[in-house]
């Protein structure tokens, strides 16, 4: 492979890596929204009220466990990015500065 054609393979990765991170924002918007919707269910389940109709869960531990699998995914994908992003800064500083010797 040439340098040429790692710097364009280079390039893609950073630009998947941008898209990414413009979710960042979204992201935090639904870990929010899911803590929000955890307090609401812990006050619903100790106030004993009953499972709302609507609901497609059995019964509030379940409930609660998913949305809990929903903030950890998010948590994640978080700290991944963090992640990824040094990387494209780390792809970008080889792009500008490696020379073939």
């Amino acid at each position: 492979m040439t340098l040429e054609e790692k710097k364009v393979l280079l390039s893609e990765a950073i630009g998947r890596i941008s898209r990414t991170n413009e979710k960042r924002d979204s992201y935090l918007r639904e870990i929010a929204d899911d803590k929000a919707t955890l307090e609401l269910i812990n006050g619903k389940e100790v106030a004993g009220d009953p499972m709302p109709s609507y609901s497609p869960y059995p019964d509030y531990p379940t409930w609660r466990n998913i949305i809990q699998k929903e903030i950890d995914r998010a948590e994640t994908t978080l700290a991944n990015l963090d992640i990824r992003l040094i990387e494209a800064e780390a792809f970008q500083y080889y792009i500008d500065n490696y020379t073939e010797v």
